[in-house]
Order: structure tokens, then C-alpha cells, then sequence
């Protein structure tokens, strides 16, 4: 699993041009009892973001920590790997996150690489093009 997850992390690096932030009280999700939960990273601000490569019901649960971050913006970024068909998993996920934000507030972006196949270039811009959409300006499309 740490394969896909330095992949991530290098996708989300290279869409934002390192303004990816994975560590720090940004990444917190209180609860109000505990430690607070964590989500893997935030960009520019307002925008919350997980990147996951589990199974669609452990992908479900890490929606639920997106919609309780305070950002107002949401990213999800899904690397296929263990859910049965990616493209359902997103789509569900979507479905949940309408229920509960407008759709300019979130977006969730499928990746055709991860840890093992990479298509980061590919990936990147896929990303930056969902950062530019939930109005971050620090994202750059390669060419």
C-alpha cells in the first residue's frame, strides 16, 4: 500500500506545483471526543483532499472524513487498485457528496495510474484540471 500512496502523493505534488500539504493541524478532522481523524492532504487553503486506493467500503468511509473537514472544498482521488470497478466506486461516492455539499464544492477524479503502473503525467492533469474547477489558481496544465 505504500506504493500507491507515494504515487499519490507525487500526483498531488506535481498538479499543485508542491503546494500539496499532508501534514499539520490542515489535515485534522475533529470529531469532538479524541484524537482527531486525519485526511491525507489539503491545497490552497479550502480544499480537502484524500486519495485512496482501498476498497469501495473503506473509500466510502473516507468520504465521510472529507464532508466533516471544515474546508469547504473537497477532492477526492481515487487510484484503482482494490475496488472491483473504479468507476462505480466514484460514482457512488459523488452520489454520497451531493447529498451533503452543491456540486461546484467537490469533485472526484478516477487516476489510470498508482503505485505499480505510472501515468503521472496523465494523473497530474487530471487533477490540476478538478483544482482549477474548485478554483485553485496555483495548479498548472502541462502541456
Amino acid at each position: 500500500m505504500g506504493e500507491h500512496d507515494e504515487y499519490g502523493k507525487r500526483v498531488m505534488n506535481r498538479a499543485t506545483r508542491a503546494s500539496y500539504d499532508s501534514w499539520g493541524t490542515s489535515v485534522q478532522v475533529d470529531y469532538g471526543s479524541g484524537q482527531p481523524a486525519r485526511i491525507d492532504g489539503t491545497v490552497g487553503g479550502n480544499i480537502a483532499v484524500e486519495v485512496e486506493s482501498r476498497v469501495s467500503k473503506q473509500i466510502r468511509g473516507a468520504v465521510l472524513d472529507l464532508i466533516c473537514h471544515p474546508y469547504p472544498k473537497k477532492l477526492l482521488v481515487l487510484l484503482p487498485v482494490h475496488m472491483s470497478d473504479p468507476e462505480i466506486a466514484a460514482s457512488q461516492c459523488r452520489h454520497i457528496m451531493s447529498r451533503f455539499l452543491e456540486q461546484s464544492d467537490f469533485r472526484v477524479v478516477v487516476l489510470v495510474g498508482h503505485g505499480y503502473r505510472d501515468a503521472i503525467k496523465t494523473d497530474a492533469s487530471r487533477v490540476t484540471e478538478a483544482l482549477s474547477q474548485l478554483g485553485f489558481t496555483g495548479a498548472v496544465q502541462e502541456t
